[in-house]
């Protein structure tokens, strides 16, 4: 369906594209990565002709349709969001366009007039349902629905909306009109997970193809059949998700690494010989001869560093078992009532992660509990010494514009001393001078990483995260998972970012109706017995329990027991999975030594059975890892709130 064929794309000096080619196929699913400023953006652009390259062609099959959501909010005209969304359908939109003009007329006119003009409103109306109308605007409801629009959206005005909801709108007129080709720019920025997860089932079954760029990792994987990456001014694809993608570039860089080292040590050999008998007139005709193959051996090109986030938290203090209780919380908003009688606790080493629909007030209970919204009766109480750090969706707004990124970090820790700011500036990628940069000249992604780092310099017990991920890409989020997962404090977030819930929740609390349900385990399992509810209709007696308060050590109950009995069967497996990944690894680093070896790479029936072995022992070790990852933070969790010396 699209051919890229040799392109070229430059602005100024700075190279995109050279010699780029791909060719996209019918029902390919496309995921677009690269650093940031690689092009992504721009390719999409091109493919869809809003700007040219400077060499080569873009081939479009004939009568295929292009459909492009780019993230800015386009203008909409005054009319409901379900009307603006079947405008899309060019059928309706002439009926529409037509049906409107018609119906001005009619209030103006009077008798007979009237009455012709009411005979052709009836025929168009005919005509909608001729051409399938009725069942259009089905579909545009069940649309608007899986991105989170209330009946009340559905049918308001489009200009009522924040640039949030009109980016929602956009995107369901897209998906409405069905175009061959779906170019998506970060489709799932303005959307809660519940619209994530709806829009990921949808694109799985759209007809066309897509080409996507998102920094959801769980979203690419769930989609992409390929992954094409921008590296070096050309593009690279490899079949599989993101996850495939990781494991083929590893991969492929212990192979390059090897040939280089091996490249390198011919180079070495060769020149020995040749500084050796250079002046052996016995060797003559050898040393010319070792002199040519030099000339012909190409020295191993230099890997580019990648510049990627690296930080530890500094840890904050020990708190008590209850780090936040609500009592009897109710709070509203005029006359809708959000939270009535909620009681909820946050204790020591949770990591909750907030789920349910849009506007079922999570951001709401997220800001109860930073204090920054006033309850209107219960009580929130903290508890000793417990100190909060609250990071908003926009927290990058609170930056102030005319201060230097040292400035702002000095207001985070006064008392900080300037190579210790400078060095977490660093781990951020704000390298040597960019420290003196002013804020207004970063970027949405660069003013998120430094509101980030502004955070982290002395976190308190408890860190309160509203869409945390928004302008990062996926190596920042990788690196704020990791710092999340070392932080020993108690933590309660909010992302659409399935693959950061997985890594780091421990808990699960789900907002629906004003009601919270804990779930007690990873997000997985949340979806499992969320799952066994739906399907039998009541909680099976396992299913999204809250585990009892422990008030007096000396006390065991049977779930404590049970508890201590968990403990010590995630000790031991822990300790399998652990004699599984030395195992693996030691044999791994054999493989990787063999294919070091250049004399291998001659022996087909030998190469290929390592190299199947290298590949298997590589994608075994990252899955025991992230099992050992997971059952770490489940043992810890355990022990900080069943240990019988927990204050």
């Amino acid at each position: 369906m699209i051919s890229i064929l040799k392109v070229k794309k430059q602005f100024g000096a700075r190279v995109l594209f050279a010699d780029a080619t791909l060719q996209v196929d019918w029902q390919d699913r496309i995921a677009l990565v690269g650093r940031n400023g690689v092009g992504k953006t721009t390719l999409l652009e091109m493919i869809a002709n809003r700007i040219g390259a400077d060499e080569g062609e873009i081939v479009i099959s004939k009568g295929a349709k292009i459909g492009y959501l780019q993230q800015s909010v386009e203008p909409s005209n005054d009319q409901s969001v379900l009307q603006e969304v079947m405008s899309a359908s060019e059928a309706f939109g002439r009926i529409a366009g037509h049906l409107g003009q018609l119906e001005l007329k009619m209030r103006q006119a009077t008798g007979a007039e009237k009455e012709a003009l009411g005979f052709q409103v009836a025929d168009l109306h005919a005509q909608f349902e001729m051409h399938g109308g009725y069942q259009l605007e089905s579909e545009a409801y069940k649309i608007l629905a899986g991105l989170g629009f209330s009946e009340a959206r559905i049918t308001g005005s489009v200009l009522g909306l924040s640039g949030g909801w009109q980016m929602r709108v956009s995107l369901a007129k897209l998906l409405f009109a069905a175009p061959q080709i779906l170019l998506l720019d970060e489709p799932t920025n303005h959307l809660d997970l519940e619209a994530v997860i709806w829009l990921e089932g949808f694109l799985k079954r759209y007809p066309g193809a897509i080409l996507l760029i998102s920094h959801d990792r769980s979203f690419i994987n769930g989609i992409a059949t390929r992954i094409v990456e921008i590296e070096q001014a050309r593009l690279e694809s490899y079949t599989g998700n993101y996850d495939r993608y990781l494991l083929a570039k590893a991969e492929a860089a212990t192979i390059r690494e090897a040939t280089a080292k091996n490249q390198q040590k011919r180079i070495e050999q060769t020149e020995q010989f040749i500084n050796r008998f250079r002046y052996q007139a016995t060797k003559a005709r050898q040393v010319q001869s070792r002199i040519k193959q030099l000339e012909k051996l190409d020295k191993p090109a230099a890997v580019e560093a990648v510049k990627t986030v690296r930080f530890s938290f500094p840890q904050p203090q020990r708190c008590p078992t209850h780090v936040i209780t609500l009592e009897n919380v109710s709070q509203s908003y005029g006359a809708t009532s959000i939270y009535q009688g909620l009681d909820l606790t946050i204790r020591r080493g949770e990591k909750v992660a907030l789920v349910g629909q849009n506007g079922a007030g999570k951001s709401t209970l997220i800001k109860i509990l930073a204090g920054m919204l006033p309850i209107q009766a219960g009580k929130r109480q903290l508890g000793s010494g417990v100190t909060v750090t609250y990071f908003s969706q926009h927290q990058w707004e609170t930056l102030d514009p005319r201060a230097t990124l040292l400035e702002e970090m000095e207001k985070s820790d006064p008392l900080g001393a300037q190579p210790f700011l400078r060095g977490i500036l660093g781990t951020f990628l704000f390298i040597g001078d960019d420290v003196f940069k002013r804020v207004s000249v970063l970027s949405g992604g660069e003013k998120s990483r430094l509101a980030l780092a502004k955070m982290l310099v002395k976190p308190a017990p408890l860190l309160l995260l509203d869409e945390p991920t928004n302008h990062l890409d996926i190596p920042s989020r990788d690196v704020l998972e990791e710092a999340l997962l070392a932080y020993t404090g108690s933590l309660c977030l909010i992302t659409h970012d399935r693959h950061l819930i997985r890594a780091v929740a421990n808990t699960i609390i789900e907002v629906h109706h004003g009601r919270v349900t804990h779930c007690h385990g990873t997000y997985d399992d949340y979806l499992y017995k969320k799952a066994q509810t739906e399907a039998t209709g009541t909680p099976s007696r396992h299913d999204f329990a809250k585990p009892p308060i422990q008030t007096k050590p000396k006390k065991r109950t049977e779930a404590s027991r049970q508890g201590e009995r968990r403990k010590a069967n995630l000790k031991r497996t822990i300790e399998k999975v652990e004699g599984f990944i030395a195992e693996a690894t030691q044999e791994y680093d054999a493989c990787v030594a063999s294919l070091a070896n250049p004399e291998l790479y001659a022996v087909k029936e030998r190469f290929y059975p390592l190299m199947e072995r290298h590949r298997m022992l590589q994608e075994e070790i990252a899955l025991k890892t992230q099992e050992w990852e997971r059952l770490s933070t489940e043992y810890e969790a355990i022990q900080a709130t069943s240990s019988p010396n927990t204050p």
